[in-house]
């Protein structure tokens, strides 16, 4: 099943890695009646020495686990390699992906070519229940290994993905690294990260260091708890971020499908398909109104702050 895409990275759309800063965050700034006081955290490890904060400390690197552009180029290039020299111990041939294309393939996390994020919300919500592609997967094989696995027999493919993948095919690099949450990799890629990331990257609760600057910041933590009273005023009760919409709705579409191809859904079980579609492109559409009005303009300001520059 297709994770869903990502419009904006920097608001709302990491998993539990971030919500353990998120929604700290928001219980203090929903207690208070105005935001005060402030504490930023420096980050240890993967800094950028010619990037400092007010402290004089190094700050992290402004990439993925907090890597500078530098270390995220070789981790990816050690990752693939030892990825496709377990393929071929395991039978296969697996051509490596460049850091280019695993680059691309993140960017299809948030980006849909001829579409504004405006209307891709409009026609496709979040992505969760209204699609089933995958293209960030398609991009991060490319045509060299999608060529390799269509040359293979029906029994073969699954064998190949599930080696490549473990159990669940959709968790490629590309994607849990975009993530960071590298929690649910299985076969080769497991195997790879093992040997490239640290224990605390590999943890399921890690949260990158940049996050932490930029969230605990006050401005950030009420325009967080802003987000909150935003989607409530619209209806939308008891969410403190992004990823909770998103996870209710792919908990809401397993339930519903119990395994079966969405596409393929008929009578009773369609028709209550369509009906949580619609749902999910209207709540998206209000967190893409809330998120416009109250994170993204302190998300920005706190990052040029920081960094120099707001982020991509």
């Amino acid at each position: 099943m297709r994770r869903c895409p990502r419009a904006v990275k920097t608001v709302g759309v990491r998993r539990a890695r971030r919500r353990s800063v998120l929604a700290a965050s928001l219980v203090v700034a929903l207690g208070l009646a105005t935001a005060c006081g402030g504490s930023s955290a420096s980050g240890e490890g993967g800094g950028d020495p010619a990037q400092t904060g007010a402290d004089g400390k190094p700050l992290p690197g402004l990439k993925e686990f907090g890597l500078t552009e530098e270390e995220l180029a070789s981790d990816v290039e050690e990752v693939e390699a030892l990825i496709a020299s377990c393929m071929t111990e395991a039978g296969f041939e697996y051509i490596p992906a460049d850091v280019q294309t695993v680059d691309r393939a993140q960017d299809a996390l948030r980006v849909d070519p001829g579409y504004t994020e405006g209307e891709y919300k409009k026609r496709w919500g979040f992505g969760v229940t209204t699609r089933f592609d995958n293209v960030v997967k398609e991009i991060e094989l490319g045509p060299q290994n999608l060529r390799i696995i269509e040359s293979l027999s029906a029994t073969d493919k699954a064998a190949y993905e599930r080696t490549l993948y473990g159990e669940d095919p959709d968790m490629t690099f590309a994607f849990a690294f975009d993530e960071e949450d590298f929690s649910s990799t299985g076969g080769c890629t497991r195997k790879a990260v093992e040997q490239v990331f640290t224990k605390a990257q590999l943890s399921a609760s890690y949260v990158n260091p940049k996050d932490v600057l930029v969230e605990e910041d006050p401005r950030v933590v009420e325009a967080n708890a802003n987000w909150v009273e935003c989607m409530q005023d619209a209806g939308y009760e008891g969410y403190l971020d992004q990823d909770e919409i998103i996870g209710e709705f792919e908990e809401r579409l397993e339930a519903l499908t119990e395994g079966e191809d969405p596409a393929t859904l008929t009578g009773a079980k369609a028709a209550r398909l369509r009906k949580m579609q619609a749902e999910e492109i209207a709540i998206s559409l209000t967190d893409h109104r809330c998120q416009i009005k109250h994170q993204r303009p302190a998300i920005n300001a706190v990052e040029v702050e920081l960094f120099g520059r707001d982020l991509p």
